[in-house]
């Protein structure tokens, strides 16, 4: 009888092990955990560099206040790589030296330099670019 309790263990196990499994992957995390969502912040800059990783893409820009101090903030977006890549992003979309606004949430971790990205406009050319989020996120390259 000992044999057949711990068969039906294992299998319960392993069948529990399958069905988490099967959970879809867009569910890894909220994006309300890390940022103020309810918040709307506005930085201007330069890109220093733009990298389209999964799970989220980041873009660094250098920010100078007014006292001509420089900063760097992390911009992380708020769609994938693979949904950037899918609407005509690549590096060129914002190389460095690119002049940026960005619009986003701000991090809940205090003191931190980070936004949670949905707009971003070139300033080159006045084009808004979706970083997830909002509007449509073809590049329109």
């Amino acid at each position: 009888m000992r044999k057949w309790t711990a068969l039906a263990i294992v299998s319960a196990f392993v069948m529990s092990m399958v069905l988490v499994g099967a959970l879809p992957a867009s569910a890894h995390h909220s994006f309300t955990a890390f940022w103020f969502m309810d918040r709307m912040n506005t930085i201007e800059g330069t890109v220093v560099e733009l990298k389209i990783v999964n799970p989220h893409p980041t873009l660094t820009v250098e920010v100078t206040d007014a006292k001509g101090q420089k900063a760097t903030w992390t911009i992380t977006a708020r769609a994938t790589a693979t949904a950037l890549v899918k609407g005509g992003w690549t590096p060129d979309t914002l190389p460095a030296g690119t002049r940026v606004k960005v619009e986003g949430a701000p991090s809940r971790r205090e003191g931190t330099k980070a936004l949670a990205a949905g707009a971003i406009t070139r300033l080159t050319d006045g084009k808004m670019l979706s970083f997830g989020g909002v509007g449509d996120i073809a590049a329109g390259e």
